[in-house]
């Protein structure tokens, strides 16, 4: 085996770390360079891992390309395509929800403006949910009312778009509110200037969202949704609580640990859906009815380490819940390289 590890941010860096301080050998590479194909076969790596984020533009532009091709050259990659081809963008990921059955909460995309105003005024349920195909945070998500409006929404998005990057002030009510001291505060005022060049960089770079709609059912009375975390035979689960006056919980930071009326069943469903999504890690984003029925909203292979670790434990395959505090990304790096 010959690791590379692309010199990157966030997972990358605790990938780098954890192999320096266990003996592992690791080429620490550069992805975003034009020849990195013919080093990576110059230096004839086997495995190739690679954190990228929806937050880096270049990223979401070249990332996968880098990744699918080094497969194609027998080269086993974290993330590889099962696990990463429908990040960051909730369209691809209804497509694929559907296809293995799973309960997804019911949703739909358009591609033609009347066909979307005629379903919205002939058949669609309100109120809807309505999302970019890209983001994260629940930056681009936004509950309609009524028909007047989503169609208000719907011509906009066939007409001049809107960008997927949120604006430099989104959000920041709550980010106030979760910051929760002085210390708090000042610890995410040194953050922003790295946010503000994010964002100045995404509007940039990335064209605007537009011609087409998604859309889907809204699932109400909600106090909170539920993420439940997967990597290998390692389960983990935490409640997001839903902001002050919205319906929204994804972004929020107001976390709550305690799932004992999560049932089993969901987290035993969860890890049988990954076995048939074929995924090396995996976020399920879920929200419940009236009746207790959960459905899926969304997915993603990332998301924070340090959100998992700070779980009481995780549930096995078996549904034996193992106490303790673990680090996913190295449970993701040990699992790959066995």
């Amino acid at each position: 085996m010959k690791l590379a590890i692309h010199n990157g941010i966030s997972w990358n860096i605790k990938w780098i770390e954890y192999c320096k301080k266990n003996k592992i050998p690791v080429e620490v590479v550069n992805c975003y360079d034009t020849n990195i194909i013919n080093l990576l076969k110059q230096k004839g790596i086997t495995h190739l891992m690679w954190h990228f984020s929806h937050n880096f533009p270049k990223d979401i532009l070249m990332a996968r390309n880098v990744l699918f091709s080094a497969a194609k050259m027998g080269i086993k990659t974290f993330p590889d395509f099962d696990t990463c081809w429908h990040y960051d963008d909730k369209i691809s990921q209804k497509y694929i929800l559907e296809a293995v059955d799973t309960p997804l909460v019911p949703s739909y995309a358009f591609y033609n403006k009347k066909e979307a105003i005629d379903w919205l005024k002939n058949e669609a349920r309100y109120s809807l949910v309505a999302k970019l195909r890209r983001g994260a945070g629940s930056y681009n998500v936004r509950l309609l009312k009524n028909y007047s409006q989503a169609r208000k929404y719907t011509c906009k998005m066939f007409g001049k778009g809107t960008h997927s990057t949120p604006g430099y002030l989104a959000d920041v009510k709550t980010k106030y509110k979760v910051a929760g001291n002085l210390k708090g505060i000042i610890k995410r005022l040194k953050k922003a200037p790295n946010f503000f060049r994010v964002m100045y960089a995404g509007k940039k770079a990335l064209p605007k969202e537009k011609g087409y709609v998604y859309f889907q059912d809204f699932v109400p009375d909600n106090m909170y949704d539920v993420r439940i975390a997967i990597v290998g035979n390692h389960i983990w689960g935490f409640k997001r609580k839903v902001r002050d006056n919205d319906f929204r919980a994804s972004g929020s930071g107001m976390l709550d640990y305690s799932l004992e009326d999560i049932p089993l069943k969901i987290i035993k469903d969860l890890f049988l859906i990954s076995k048939r999504l074929n995924t090396q890690s995996v976020a399920y984003d879920l929200v419940k009815d009236k009746l207790n029925h959960y459905y899926i909203v969304e997915i993603s292979y990332c998301y924070m380490g340090e959100v998992i670790y700070n779980s009481p434990g995780y549930w096995d395959e078996n549904l034996n819940f193992v106490k303790g505090h673990f680090i996913p990304e190295h449970i993701i790096l040990e699992n790959f390289i066995r």
